[in-house]
């Protein structure tokens, strides 16, 4: 039989001439690149010169290529000019595209080369910077823009060899850099956990910095390539999420690297985008901004943001049967609402927000009431409060001090009044939200601690809710405790300019207030007494916001490197993060209360308690302190007479009763002294002996306190004293003064302890001693002397007679020009008769010149006149009119001494000596 002839299946074409050429090239491609990866493979050990001049070489071909490229698709002809002119237009495209490919993996191999061999050149000529560009990106972006360009209704083959091909890319540009970025940490021995707090701590740049440098720009390109890989469609939701996940590992790794850069920061709220989380999106953009670097284009993203969100109406009432988390996302929008008008709108609509997180509190402990127990929802809850909180003051801060850093430019000189506008009311909102939450921390709890059953679960409780802001607390607290000026340039009385800003400070004034007086109010803010870590310990907060340039102040006193106080978990250093969070809200007290900004807060050292004072409190507290004075007067008045009849009646002291030497102060000793009178108040004279025989008396004048009350207002050093004169008066006249007074004392002058009429005073004139009545006793002196010794007068002693007028004229200042003048005028040639009429013309003081100032210390004095009697003050010339009075009959004047000299009395006990008068008598 014959043989059938061989037939080809009907479905098998024989290849056409145009597909055979195209096979064997493709084959010969093929063979091409497998030569060039085998070259690739082997070892090259050239010096960093010729790396340098290949790279160069290669970048020059790359962008030829690329030239040539562009031209070839723009020289693409048509289907209806030839199939045959499209089809070799498409192979020299190919051909192209193979040799930018070849181009490329030389280049890479070069840049890896270099980047492994010296980090400094690599770093100066930003050779991390091309590789992304040049090589990765360009590689991976080819593939995308062709799969852009590809329409729906094309062939889904070739998209889906587009796409495994783009994903083949990807996988091998992720994992040259995961294996780079291991080479270089190996060559320098770096751990990327620690070598950004180390680089901070330094604050100098050193060789590390160039190679965290790098390190972040490599982490950062693995972000952005594990990110396409979520973006395409081929993986799973699932897979989606991991790829979503390792692309913010990469960039927190970025971050860690160095902490100077605020572009990770950038990248993860993209990042954020994919969750829909809102306020994390404008965290991380208003981190990026917060850096010594700050991103380029994060103001304008989050510009970008904002214009594309779609806030729902604005509610003006909560609805109290809502979830405690619909709240807190209602509480977020109202926020993210008056952040953008801060940074991009008017602040004019910076309106006050509801207390939507105090109702959340609330609701949750009646849950956990009602329930007697803590369910997973009211623990994820809190949870999600203290997330958002966090979140929320960190944007707070930041726009804060981004405002006052945009007032520092002079450009923004015609928008300074609106920045400043800005500023105070989102201060403003800070301080109104953080007292209403510490109030809601532990006010009304009385009832859920008498519901729930178990003192356990209440405590449990009670450390949730107060962890929950606790965290948000420390970070505010933080920042205004080192930029204190930021809230004292608006808080310091008169700082106003006009009606409408004065009105906003005198808000933020009261919003400080209430702040403050929640926080000394809170059962935990006492200092306690054992087990307390400074304030520069670390917490995880501080991680976490290290490199923002708002705290960087504080953050350079931190010590990142104590036990893992950060990763700890276990319940006692929960408890003493807990402490350390504490102090400093204790350290921002303390730094208002030191303030003269903030006179409204004070400290009571007697008793170590904060106090806030208002006006309507600094009202009563006047009224309080004027009644005590008037009582104390109307008690002192029975013994006032008694001492008045004891005085006119005893002629001598007893042996055993206790003297009391009366001390009048006057302003200028408070002035000056204020000390010295604190220590004389408590003065033991004799501390020898076991029973006190003398005492100090301090007297304090009602002149005193007025004329202190006029020195008070202003910002000097003397206001300030004045000031804490007046708080001193305040505390210790509002003690009852003891029946049987055995120690020194202060007490003020009662309202009838003076003369009933100044008139009266002239029977104490003394007056200044005239020069000849001084010549003639002191000659009648040395006329006795004369008789018992016949001596003579000689010129020296008329001159040590004329110096002796030196001991009345330093106590009139008034009167020193007009003795200087007759003093240095020439003598006259007048005749003997009249220049005697002229001395004997010698001018006295007399009663009527006593200045009108003076007079009621002087009535004062004059009132309790007795032998221990003495002024002190630093007024020479109420020293001098002072003196001018005293006992007509002894000739002993009123004893006056200076701040100094009375304490140096004091302390060497020579209380005779102070009683010695240089003065004759008449």
């Amino acid at each position: 039989m014959p043989k059938p002839n061989p037939v080809s299946p009907p479905d098998v074409k024989k290849a056409s001439q145009n597909q055979k050429r195209r096979t064997r090239k493709r084959h010969r491609h093929k063979k091409k690149r497998q030569e060039v990866d085998v070259v690739f493979n082997q070892p090259k050990n050239l010096d960093l010169n010729d790396l340098i001049s290949e790279a160069s070489a290669l970048e020059r071909q790359l962008g030829e290529l690329q030239t040539q490229l562009k031209a070839n698709h723009a020289n693409m002809p048509s289907k209806e000019q030839g199939r045959r002119a499209n089809a070799i237009a498409t192979e020299q495209i190919i051909a192209t595209e193979d040799e930018i490919q070849y181009v490329r993996k030389s280049l890479k191999m070069i840049y890896r080369q270099i980047l492994t061999d010296d980090i400094t050149y690599a770093a100066t000529h930003h050779i991390e910077d091309k590789l992304w560009r040049y090589i990765c990106y360009a590689n991976i972006e080819q593939v995308r823009s062709k799969l852009r360009k590809i329409r729906p209704d094309e062939d889904n083959v070739i998209r889906q060899r587009l796409q495994r091909q783009l994903l083949k890319r990807i996988d091998s540009s992720f994992k040259f850099y995961r294996e780079l970025n291991n080479s270089i940490k190996d060559n320098h021995h770096l751990d990327t956990k620690t070598i950004g707090i180390d680089l901070f701590r330094q604050g100098v740049p050193t060789g590390d910095e160039q190679v965290a440098v790098i390190l972040q720009s490599n982490y950062i390109c693995m972000g952005d390539i594990a990110r396409y890989r979520a973006s395409t469609s081929l993986t799973n939701k699932k897979a989606n999420n991991e790829n979503w996940r390792l692309a913010k590992e990469c960039y927190q790794k970025a971050i860690d690297c160095y902490r100077s850069s605020g572009k990770p920061y950038s990248q993860l709220a993209l990042v954020s985008l994919s969750s829909g989380s809102a306020v994390d999106v404008v965290w991380y953009y208003c981190m990026s901004l917060a850096m010594k670097q700050p991103s380029t284009v994060g103001r304008d993203n989050l510009k970008s943001f904002y214009s594309k969100i779609r806030f729902s109406s604005p509610e003006n009432s909560t609805n109290a049967n809502e979830s405690c988390t619909k709240m807190i996302s209602q509480f977020i929008e109202s926020f993210l609402q008056t952040h953008k008008q801060a940074m991009f709108g008017d602040p004019n609509n910076i309106v006050s927000m509801p207390n939507i997180l105090e109702t959340v509190i609330t609701k949750t402990v009646s849950s956990v009431v009602n329930e007697d127990g803590i369910t997973k929802i009211d623990s994820s809850t809190i949870h999600v409060l203290k997330g958002m909180l966090s979140r929320t003051i960190v944007i707070l801060l930041i726009t804060i001090w981004d405002i006052g850093e945009r007032m520092k430019i002079k450009g923004n000189l015609p928008q300074w009044t609106q920045l400043q506008s800005s500023q105070i009311r989102l201060l403003s909102l800070g301080f109104k939200l953080f007292a209403g939450l510490v109030k809601a921390t532990h006010d009304g709890w009385t009832e859920a601690k008498e519901k729930i059953s178990q003192d356990a679960k209440y405590e449990q409780l009670n450390s949730m809710v107060e962890n929950a802001i606790l965290s948000a607390l420390s970070i505010w607290c933080t920042y205004l405790a080192n930029n204190l000026p930021v809230i004292a340039q608006y808080c310091t009385s008169g700082a106003g300019a006009d009606g409408r800003r004065d009105n906003e400070r005198k808000e933020l004034v009261k919003a400080v207030q209430s702040f403050v007086s929640a926080l000394i109010n809170h059962p935990m803010f006492p200092d306690p007494v054992v087990n307390v870590l400074p304030v520069t310990y670390p917490v995880s907060e501080d991680v976490l916001l290290l490199g923002v340039v708002p705290l960087t102040r504080f953050h350079a006193t931190v010590d990142f490197f104590k036990e893992n106080a950060y990763d700890a978990i276990d319940e006692s250093k929960i408890d003493a993060r807990k402490q350390i969070r504490w102090g400093r809200v204790r350290e921002l007290v303390k730094k208002i209360a030191d303030s003269t900004a903030f006179d409204f807060v004070q400290y009571n050292k007697n008793e170590q308690k904060y106090s806030v004072v208002d006006e309507n409190a600094k009202r009563q507290q006047q009224s309080r302190f004027m009644k005590a004075l008037a009582t104390q007067r109307l008690m002192d008045q029975v013994s006032s007479l008694e001492k008045n009849v004891s005085r006119m009646n005893l002629s001598s002291t007893p042996p055993n009763k206790v003297e009391v030497y009366t001390v009048v102060v006057d302003v200028t000793a408070f002035l000056d002294g204020l000390n010295k009178i604190k220590k004389w108040a408590n003065q033991t004279l004799n501390p020898n002996n076991r029973s006190q025989d003398s005492i100090l008396e301090v007297l304090v004048p009602l002149e005193t306190i007025d004329s202190l009350d006029v020195h008070k207002k202003g910002s000097s050093h003397m206001n300030m004293q004045a000031r804490e004169s007046i708080r001193y008066l305040d505390q210790h006249l509002a003690r009852e003064k003891p029946k049987d007074t055995t120690t020194s004392y202060l007490r003020t002058q009662k309202v009838n302890e003076q003369l009933s009429e100044w008139s009266q005073a002239e029977a104490y004139w003394i007056g200044e001693e005239s020069r000849a009545n001084i010549v003639d006793a002191l000659l009648s002196d040395e006329d006795d002397e004369d008789d018992n010794g016949d001596k003579v007068i000689h010129e020296s002693d008329v001159e040590s007679l004329s110096s002796s007028d030196d001991l009345f004229e330093s106590r009139r200042r008034q009167f020193d020009e007009e003795d200087e003048d007759d003093s240095s005028e020439p003598e006259s040639s007048s005749s003997e008769e009249e220049s005697e009429d002229e001395e004997e013309q010698d001018t006295t003081t007399q009663f009527n010149q006593v200045p009108r100032a003076y007079i009621p210390i002087i009535s004062c004095m004059l009132y309790n006149l007795k032998e221990r009697l003495v002024l002190v003050t630093n007024d020479e010339n109420l020293a001098w009119w002072v003196e001018m009075f005293g006992d007509p009959e002894t000739g002993r004047r009123l004893c006056v001494k200076t701040v100094d000299e009375w304490d140096q009395i004091v302390r060497t006990m020579s209380f005779n000596k102070s009683y010695t008068y240089s003065w004759k008598r008449r």
